[in-house]
């Protein structure tokens, strides 16, 4: 009897084994035609996912690209993933409009239905719309407040001159999350100074941990099985302290009354505002929940404040405080940088207008040449949602994940020369940058789906940058040679951007 259940348990084992095979001959012929690491039957490459340190993650990631040519091929027990890293590739991933969805691990963020990690049919709708709040228009109505908050950083950061070597990076996002609410959401909570502010960003680096924990323990890609761990129950207490902010937010902006209809939307300005109240990103929100409810419904906002709310904080952060080190790092180049400042506005309290900031050619080949190295999305993901032809040679078959290795085509040396990961802002001067395929430098990504507020990091961190240089003179004990870097979903300098101060004589 044994016997007979055992030989029928085989049998139908090798059947869907065999089917398995058959069902994914298209892929593996793709798979096979591509490199990458050798891989185990059944599990593929799961192996490459033992790591738990981010150092070593990040190590892998880097050593696997340099190692072996675009497209790499990776399986993860069912799951295919292509990992693409050359301009090429990534022009033809990018720019298709059946790669712009999101792979399944974005849903780990909870903001499925958000402009982060919402799929193709309903982020076209949201994104046309969305795009009317980073208009140049409405962005000139900002600078004010871009001023006000990064006067206040640096006023907070007097308190730390002469006094060692520190990590600035805390302020800088408080700074980063006070100018969001104020621009965005238009409300002026003063997170810079509120203990609220500190224990957000507590809350939110515990998160992005949990999520990155759970993108590497396939076991725990089961939503079933996920929500029977602590980490399911901790995250959770994490989104529920998050959502009392959102909660605050909606409240102070009347959201029950415009949404119900009670009272009508917030009136709406043109790019050109002409002196109106200009329709920042949240009144969008509104509008969008109100005309359009099946692009947008009232219960999804919250998850677009998260994503709005995480996208401009802790990005900018982490690429101003990489930017204050390399500019302690190397004097002459911030030398350079303050005297085109003095050039462009000199006086410690004036602010600094847009016509300003376009004055800051030097300044922004630093900032480009810093998120060269630093690019703080140093692998993004879509679905190629048809078979996706990147070369003569390579298809990406329908239905894989794709990452896009921006650090890896940041870095190659056949792109960048042989002294590529050295810092050297005359990268980005004219004659090089046009040599440059454009592909080879995706700092907000690229494409179709690209970064929304790309216009808005620019102006802001030039701004920030004016006003902390203006009054202070940053070093640092730290060298290129001594950097680690660590995954952190963004990309993140994991010595931390420890840098001194010294007041400017003016």
């Amino acid at each position: 009897m044994w016997s007979v259940v055992i030989g029928y348990s085989l049998s139908v084992l090798v059947f869907l084994a065999v089917y398995y095979r058959w069902s994914r001959r298209k892929t593996n012929a793709a798979l096979a035609n591509m490199n990458g690491p050798p891989k185990y039957p059944l599990i593929g490459h799961l192996y490459l996912l033992k790591y738990t340190s981010q150092e070593k993650i990040f190590e892998t990631f880097v050593e696997l690209g340099s190692t072996y040519s675009s497209p790499m091929g990776i399986e993860l027990g069912p799951i295919t993933l292509v990992v693409v890293y050359q301009p090429e590739h990534l022009q033809a991933v990018l720019s298709s409009p059946h790669c712009i969805s999101r792979p399944f691990w974005y849903d780990f963020f909870r903001v499925s239905r958000g402009i982060f990690s919402s799929p193709a049919h309903i982020w076209r709708g949201q994104r046309k719309v969305l795009n009317h709040s980073f208009g140049p228009g409405i962005l000139n109505s900002f600078v004010s407040i871009f001023n006000e908050k990064s006067e206040i950083l640096t006023k907070l950061m007097t308190s730390h001159v002469g006094r060692g070597e520190r990590d600035f990076g805390h302020e800088i996002a408080r700074a980063a999350l006070d100018t969001i609410y104020s621009t965005a959401f238009g409300l002026n909570f003063g997170m810079q100074e509120a203990p609220e502010g500190s224990k957000y960003l507590e809350a939110q680096e515990e998160f992005i941990g949990l999520v990155l924990k759970r993108i590497f323990s396939v076991i725990n890609y089961s939503e079933r099985i996920y929500r029977l761990t602590k980490d399911y129950k901790r995250e959770q207490e994490l989104l529920s302290y998050a959502r009392t902010l959102t909660n605050r937010i909606m409240q102070a902006r009347n959201a029950e009354q415009i949404l119900s209809g009670a009272i009508g939307l917030p009136s709406v300005a043109t790019e050109n505002t002409d002196g109106k109240k200009p329709q920042i990103f949240l009144d969008k929100l509104f509008e969008l929940a109100v005309e359009n409810k099946q692009q947008l419904s009232k219960e999804d906002i919250p998850e677009h404040l998260d994503t709005i709310i995480f996208a401009g904080n802790d990005t900018t952060a982490t690429t101003m405080s990489n930017l204050l080190l390399m500019l302690a790092m190397h004097p002459d180049v911030q030398e350079r940088v303050y005297q085109e400042i003095m050039e462009a506005c000199p006086d410690l309290e004036q602010h600094v207008s847009m016509e300003d900031t376009a004055k800051l050619t030097y300044t922004e080949m630093v900032c480009k040449e810093t998120m060269r190295l630093f690019p703080v999305g140093p692998l993004i993901g879509r679905i190629a949602e048809v078979d996706i032809k990147i070369s003569d040679e390579h298809v990406i078959p329908a239905g894989s994940e794709v990452g896009c290795g921006i650090y890896m085509v940041h870095r190659d040396r056949k792109i960048w020369g042989p002294r590529a990961e050295e810092f050297n802002p005359d990268h980005f001067l004219p004659e090089n940058i046009s040599k440059i395929h454009p592909y080879a430098y995706l700092p907000f990504s690229g494409g179709i789906r690209n970064c929304i507020g790309v216009r808005y990091a620019w102006i802001s961190m030039k701004i920030m940058i004016v006003h902390i240089l203006r009054r202070y003179r940053l070093k640092t004990s730290l060298t290129m040679d001594k950097i680690t870097l660590q995954y952190c979903i963004l990309l993140k300098i994991g010595n931390g951007c420890r840098i001194s101060l010294e007041e400017r004589n003016i």
